[in-house]
């Protein structure tokens, strides 16, 4: 009994964690994934070759351990643009990262207050006591958060109404704030294909990795539509890019 007790009074802190954990799930369509920050001027992806989907879409996760980093949505399988086109992508993918610096000590600092102080908290003091100073270190953060946010919107290249919805989400519910960083990089277009973004931005293994898993997934496409149709050549001519890349 005493054990049940005292599980019960970490529940807060597992429903937090579930809600943080659902908030960093991305459902992608089919030919999408995920750039993931991975250092200065340096991105990586999520991308793997036999994806879980759901609903005919792709779900990916967020790296949950470093809530500092941003994510960016991109397209594979299309055609590469003009060097002019990544050289702008990446200027605004970089004017972009240093606007986060804020943003980026407050998720630290959200997701240390639930998930470190919380439980630590909780067995310490009991759980009244640990919701009590968890909120009054998260609601301020919380207010520091909106209000930069929407003093930053253009800046950030947020509209209204992302600025809006991002700012209800965690407002209502705190165990979404580590993901702030997030929620502002991922409504960020990137229209340049992800494996020529990852070509100029990646560290050399981590891009021989990947386009090594995109032509796997490229190959298999190729396989499930017929050879005659603009698909496959589209799809074909994507094979080579890749395979030159590497």
């Amino acid at each position: 009994m005493l054990d049940e007790t005292r599980g019960a009074d970490y529940t807060i802190w597992v429903v937090a964690l579930l809600l943080y954990v659902s908030d960093a799930a991305k459902l992608l369509a089919p030919r999408e994934l995920l750039l993931v920050e991975a250092g200065r001027r340096r991105l990586a992806a999520s991308f793997s070759e036999h994806p879980f989907t759901l609903a005919g879409r792709v779900l990916v996760l967020s790296p949950l351990l470093l809530p500092q980093r941003g994510v960016l949505v991109a397209p594979w399988g299309t055609a590469w643009s003009p060097e002019t086109a990544l050289r702008a992508t990446l200027e605004s993918i970089e004017h972009l990262r240093g606007g986060l610096r804020l943003f980026r000590a407050l998720a630290v600092w959200a997701f240390a207050v639930l998930f470190v102080a919380g439980p630590a908290l909780t067995w310490w003091l009991g759980t009244s006591a640990a919701v009590l100073y968890a909120a009054a270190m998260l609601y301020p953060t919380t207010i520091v958060a909106v209000v930069w946010l929407w003093w930053r919107r253009r800046a950030l290249g947020l509209t209204a109404g992302r600025a809006a919805r991002a700012s209800a989400e965690i407002l209502l519910c705190p165990a979404f704030l580590p993901n702030i960083v997030r929620k502002i990089t991922a409504a960020q277009p990137v229209t340049v294909d992800a494996a020529q973004v990852l070509a100029a931005t990646a560290a050399s293994g981590v891009k021989k990795d990947l386009l090594t898993r995109l032509e796997r997934r490229t190959q298999e496409l190729l396989e499930a539509v017929d050879p005659e149709q603009a698909e496959a050549v589209a799809l074909r001519a994507y094979l080579a890019t890749v395979r030159a890349t590497r």
